[in-house]
C-alpha cells in the first residue's frame, strides 16, 4: 500500500508517536510544516517554483485568504505527481488543511486525532465547518482513546468510520525497571500543559513528603507552566526534594526510569479551553518499563492503566488522593513491583507498537 503521510510539527521532542508512525508504516512521502504541510521529509518544498519560499511566506503572511488557494493548488499537483494509495494525517487540524486536495484528486483521506484537535474549545470551534467536511470525506477517522471515539462521533463523525487506536509503546527500548531495588523516586515525563497539571503533581509530592522525606521528585519536560511550577516548588521550599530537568533525550528519559519507583502525571480537562489528554505516550512508555502508575481517570489513561492492577488512578483535582498512592508504593517496593509487572504485560499484550500499527494499517485498509 502507497501511504501517504503528513503532519504539522518537524521538530517536537513531545510527538514521538508521529516518529514510531513513519518508521514502521514507511510512507512514501511525509509532509510536514503547519496545518498546510508543504516540506518533504528532505526539505524539499512541493512549491516549485523559482523564489517559491519568500513569495509563499508573503502570500501567507499577508494574503492568508489566498494562501488557502495557493497551497491546496500546489499540493494538488503533488498529490497527482506521487499517487498514494492514501494520505494519513496526523492532527484533526492538519487534516483540514489537506481535504480540498484530496477531493480534487479523489486521494484517500486518514486523519489521526490526538487531544487538543477533538477537545480544545477554540480549535473545536474554529475548525468544526472542516471538520464537517473531513467527516463526509474521510475513509478513517482514528482516535486514541474511547473518550475521543465518543467525542469524534459527537462532532459528526460517521460511527462506522471512527476507529480506536491508542498510541503504541516500543517494549523494547523501554524495559529494565526495577522499583522493588529502587531508591523512593519518583519521576514525570510530559509538557508542563494545562491538562498535564504539573502543579497537582508538585502539591501531590508536597503531601507525600509528609510521610516520606527521603523521597524525591523528578520532572522531566518543558512548556508554557515550567516557570510557574519553578515558582512553586520556591514557595514550598521544595528544592531539595523537587527537581525540574528540562527535555531530555530518549536515551536518559529511558535511565530515568529505570532508577525510579513510580511514574505519576496529573493530566485532566484544562479548565481553561478544555483542552484534553489522548493517549499518553510517556505513561505507556513507563508502564512497559516496568513501573506502576499513579494517574488520573482521563481520556485514555483509563484504557491503559488498570486501578489496582498495574498502577492507581484518582479523580480529576484529587492531589490528595494521588499523594496517598504514591506514599503506599513507596510504603511497599514489592507491591510497586508487581504492578510493574503487569503494567509492562498489559503493555507487551495491548500496546506494543507493531500490534498498533496493525491496527492502524487494518483501519485506513478497512
Amino acid at each position: 500500500m502507497r501511504i501517504g503521510f503528513a503532519h504539522p510539527n518537524k521538530r517536537n521532542y513531545s510527538e514521538t508517536f508521529i516518529q514510531y508512525h513513519i518508521a514502521y508504516l514507511k510512507p512514501i512521502f511525509v509532509l510536514t510544516g503547519g496545518k498546510r504541510p508543504y516540506e518533504d521529509q528532505d526539505g524539499i518544498s512541493i512549491f516549485t517554483f523559482p523564489l517559491s519560499e519568500p513569495i509563499r511566506i508573503f502570500i501567507k503572511r499577508l494574503l492568508p485568504g489566498l494562501y488557502e488557494h495557493f497551497f491546496t493548488y500546489f499540493l494538488v499537483k503533488y498529490l497527482q505527481k506521487q499517487r498514494p494509495d492514501i494520505l494519513l494525517v496526523e492532527y484533526g487540524t492538519t487534516g483540514c488543511g489537506v481535504v480540498d486536495a484530496c477531493i480534487k484528486t479523489n486521494t484517500p483521506l486518514a486523519v489521526h486525532f490526538h487531544g487538543f484537535d477533538a477537545f480544545e474549545k477554540k480549535t473545536v470551534e474554529s475548525h468544526l465547518k472542516e471538520y464537517q467536511k473531513i467527516f463526509r470525506y474521510a475513509k478513517a477517522i482514528i482516535a486514541v482513546s474511547k473518550d475521543m471515539v465518543e467525542r469524534l462521533i459527537e462532532l459528526g463523525a460517521p460511527r462506522e468510520r471512527v476507529h480506536f487506536v491508542s498510541c503504541g509503546v516500543k517494549t523494547h527500548e523501554f524495559f529494565g525497571a526495577e522499583p522493588a531495588k529502587s531508591d523512593k523516586l519518583v519521576l514525570a515525563v510530559g509538557r508542563f500543559a494545562g491538562k498535564k497539571a504539573p502543579h497537582l503533581t508538585i502539591k501531590a509530592f508536597n503531601l507525600v513528603l509528609d510521610k516520606h522525606p527521603d523521597a524525591q521528585l523528578i520532572m522531566i519536560g518543558q512548556g508554557a507552566m515550567f516557570a510557574s511550577c519553578q515558582a512553586l516548588v520556591e514557595e514550598l521550599q521544595l528544592k531539595h526534594a523537587v527537581k525540574l530537568l528540562g527535555v531530555k533525550t530518549p536515551a536518559e528519559v529511558v535511565d530515568y526510569l529505570r532508577k525510579a519507583r513510580v511514574f505519576v502525571q496529573h493530566s485532566m480537562f484544562n479548565p481553561e479551553n478544555n483542552d484534553s489528554e489522548g493517549t499518553p505516550t510517556s505513561i505507556l512508555e513507563a508502564a512497559s518499563a516496568g513501573l506502576p502508575i499513579v494517574s488520573t481517570r482521563h481520556a485514555g489513561i483509563k484504557d491503559a492503566v488498570e486501578h489496582g492492577v498495574t498502577g492507581y488512578l484518582v479523580e480529576e483535582g484529587d492531589y490528595e488522593s494521588m499523594a496517598d498512592f504514591i506514599s503506599i508504593l513507596l510504603d511497599d517496593a514489592s507491591l510497586a513491583a508487581k504492578m510493574g509487572v503487569q503494567g509492562r504485560k498489559k503493555m507487551q499484550q495491548e500496546y506494543e507498537i507493531e500490534l498498533q500499527t496493525e491496527k492502524l494499517l487494518t483501519a485506513i485498509n478497512n
